[in-house]
């Protein structure tokens, strides 16, 4: 039976498979998770017997065919894979290997549904102090960055450039501009509309943000938007929409 609310919770991986999956056929794990116990005021409660199951589904590699490795970490870290055979994975019974799951409601194409947001190691502290991933320190950067350094005062590093500092539009441009890839340098407004055009039509403004931010970490290994340069903003502009990966 699927779960009927959010929350963190502790599973096993009931069933495990590999396959190519979604409108790009990305290589994807998929784990039907048999959740055993719920964290509650802080503390972890039973709750086997209430046959709660759920399906999460794990990119491997982003549209360009690059890694992705944020999601290959978290199932290293979570099932013991040691990161060179994913079939390993398929193949290796983990019924009895607990982790930890977040689930949360989210909304496509018109449909609400719950969905595994994050793979943790089982005891992961996660539950009791929430701790931002790559994206949410991506989005908090770009958002309070320049107002902590306003309050730290004069710091040795070159400031950062107030155009890049700025959120992303609110919204894909009207008349998306056609790539501008024999320019070597960009700005953050650039980058912004042709990512956009390989977004779908579909996705929220917040689907949309998360993926941007996401892409952005994982090119520049956690830079600050308002700490890249015109190059790497082409950067962005030219290998963002590349991994891009489907929600």
């Amino acid at each position: 039976m699927l779960p009927d609310r959010e929350g963190l919770f502790h599973a096993y991986p009931a069933e495990v498979g590999v396959d190519e999956t979604g409108p790009n056929d990305l290589a994807t794990v998929i784990i039907r998770f048999r959740i055993f116990e719920e964290l509650k005021n802080g503390q972890w409660a039973d709750c086997f017997n209430e046959g709660l199951e759920v399906a999460g589904y794990f990119y491997l590699e982003c549209r360009d065919g690059s890694l992705n490795s944020i999601t290959i970490d978290a199932l290293k870290a979570a099932l013991g894979w040691d990161g060179r055979d994913p079939f390993w994975i398929q193949e290796t019974d983990l019924s009895e290997k607990p982790v930890q799951v977040k689930l949360g409601f989210e909304t496509y194409n018109d449909k609400t549904r719950l969905k595994v947001q994050f793979l943790n190691p089982y005891g992961s502290t996660g539950g009791g102090v929430s701790k931002a991933d790559d994206a949410k320190k991506a989005t908090i950067r770009n958002r309070l960055g320049s107002k902590f350094r306003s309050l730290a005062g004069p710091a040795p590093a070159s400031p950062a450039k107030p155009a890049a500092a700025r959120k992303p539009p609110s919204g894909p441009p009207a008349t998306p501009p056609a790539p501008k890839t024999d320019q070597a340098e960009a700005t953050m407004e650039d980058a912004w509309a042709e990512f956009c055009r390989h977004c779908k039509d579909e996705w929220t403004q917040e689907q949309v943000e998360k993926e941007w931010f996401r892409c952005i970490a994982e090119l520049f290994g956690g830079k600050q938007p308002d700490e890249l340069s015109p190059t790497e903003w082409a950067t962005m502009r030219d290998e963002g929409p590349g991994k891009i990966v489907p929600f």
